[in-house]
């Protein structure tokens, strides 16, 4: 293999095309078979697949010198074959449609050409590329052909769109270790939590580790499914950016946005290539561009549950819960450095406390105290002890850094019965929860309607089921509810409606023996 490539790389820097075609094919003769043949496995058959293209390119090399120096009949019977195994591979069709042209087979290169341009439409909705036409119209002019024959040797673009990897990146090694057995060929993972889980650190920093996984390029996009401003991304959009920066042309990509998702499949079927779709509203926006191969891998990244993925795709799902202490504190030293925490131990740890675990807002404060040295980690800490304003104290000045801005995102994707329950639970007190059937009381619906709701917040991690029939919040989604329900309540005293008699009765089924907020 390794003579085969270094004579190869000898022909293209060859001073003469003779030498280039000796070297040429005394690189082809030592093929005999298949590559790798007898051995089986994901990391063999993509060698294989890699060695047969170059096999290939030399190939077709070769024949171009051999062309120019006038041997077109000895090439017949080996590209009738090379057109048998290569049917789409218009750099095959072009090199036997001008073989025959060339043997004074004009009828049967024109209809060779004709085939060539219905299998195309049919297989993947394009016209022939802009060389094979003129191939054509040069053969119907009766103009020589063999000077003019374009060379199409480069290899698709291997795109690297993947953003830099997160600086800080700490823990999470039960959830690489998963990433790294669900990231089998044709593989989708689904990727979702609350927002500010570190959801997409985890998918950048594990793709980052395993890029020698995916040789033939990384395709991203940021699909802005929860977004405040603009509309979420639509897949044909994103597939005619995904188009051009694997190298196709704008005159080659096809009207028609069916087409066009068909040409991307093709072009990545057999490729080992990550595609990464961020910021999912739903499974709509992305299912299109999920690929129908033995290659590669999918990992979408979203703030709710993709059910639809998972049930109707195949996907695997993965979903973060919140930081332990211990990655906490390991975040807030990276970001500060040990010798200030050493300082103010205390006040590290009660800073760590009012993040609740969520890894946005230890970034947040982190990067507050980092933006500010001479500001006391206590001073934080007296900001975040004020429940009524706890909030404004995670905004670092910048909306992808403002826990409330995060928390805005979704309130555009819920419906006004949802968003109306989920402000409800901004009145129980921290700690505790809510059933089914007092959440239908205080929001004057039924059962059922109560039951839709909750089951659209809990997709969006905006409110969990600890226990069957119990709603509870995270702390920091719960004063955001608290929040949103001063504006919703008309100035009434949103978590302190254990003190309303009127809230508490209404929330407290018949024979309930638990306290509270039912």
């Amino acid at each position: 293999m390794h003579v085969f490539t270094g004579l190869v790389t000898q022909a293209r820097t060859a001073p003469r095309e003779e030498s280039a075609a000796e070297l040429l094919q005394e690189a082809l003769d030592l093929w005999e078979a298949e590559a790798l043949s007898g051995l089986h496995g994901r990391w063999a058959q993509s060698v294989r697949v890699q060695l047969h293209e170059e096999r290939l390119t030399a190939t077709l090399l070769r024949n171009e010198i051999r062309l120019r120096q006038g041997q077109a009949p000895e090439l017949l019977p080996e590209l009738r074959a090379l057109a048998i195994s290569h049917p789409l591979d218009e750099r095959v069709a072009a090199q036997l449609i001008t073989v025959l042209y060339e043997c004074g087979q004009q009828a049967e290169a024109l209809r060779l050409y004709g085939h060539v341009r219905t299998e195309l439409a049919t297989e993947l909705g394009v016209d022939p590329g802009p060389d094979l036409r003129r191939l054509h119209q040069m053969i119907l002019k009766g103009e020589p052909v063999v000077a003019s024959l374009v060379p199409s040797l480069a290899p698709m673009p291997r795109p690297r769109q993947l953003p830099a990897p997160p600086a800080y990146f700490v823990g999470r090694t039960a959830e690489l270790a998963a990433l790294d057995r669900m990231a089998q060929p044709a593989s989708t993972i689904a990727i979702s939590a609350l927002g500010g889980m570190g959801k997409t650190w985890l998918a950048l920093h594990w793709a980052h580790l395993r890029l020698d996984r995916f040789p033939d390029g990384q395709l991203y996009v940021d699909l802005h499914g929860f977004g405040l401003e603009g509309e979420p991304a639509k897949p044909d959009a994103v597939v005619r950016g995904f188009l051009e920066a694997l190298g196709v042309e704008a005159a080659r990509v096809p009207r028609e946005p069916e087409a066009q998702l068909g040409l991307f499949r093709s072009l990545v079927a057999d490729r080992r290539m990550l595609i990464m779709l961020d910021d999912v509203r739903d499974t709509a926006q992305v299912a299109p561009l999920l690929r129908g191969s033995s290659e590669g891998v999918v990992i979408t990244v979203s703030r709710i549950r993709l059910a639809g993925l998972i049930a109707r795709h195949g996907a695997r799902s993965l979903e973060l819960d919140t930081f332990g202490r211990d990655e906490g504190h390991l975040l807030l030293t990276r970001l500060l450095g040990p010798a200030r925490i050493a300082e103010e131990p205390e006040a590290a740890r009660a800073l760590l406390d009012h993040t609740a675990g969520l890894p946005l807002a230890v970034g947040i404060l982190g990067a507050r105290a980092a933006d500010n040295p001479a500001l006391p980690l206590a001073a934080l800490v007296g900001e975040l002890d004020d429940e009524a304003h706890r909030l404004h104290a995670f905004n670092a000045g910048e909306p992808s850094a403002d826990l409330r801005s995060m928390f805005d995102s979704y309130m555009q994707a819920l419906d006004e019965q949802t968003t109306q329950i989920f402000t409800l639970f901004g009145q129980i007190p921290p700690g505790r929860d809510m059933r089914t059937f007092a959440v239908a009381h205080l929001a004057n619906l039924s059962t059922a309607q109560a039951r839709t709701s909750l089951r659209i917040l809990e997709a969006a991690y905006l409110v969990q089921q600890h226990r069957p029939d119990r709603y509870r919040m995270h702390d920091l989604v719960r004063l955001y509810a608290v929040d949103r329900g001063q504006t919703s309540y008309g100035g009434h005293a949103p978590g302190r409606c254990d003190a309303c008699s009127a809230c508490a009765s209404r929330s407290r089924p018949p024979n309930d023996s638990e306290p509270g907020p039912a």
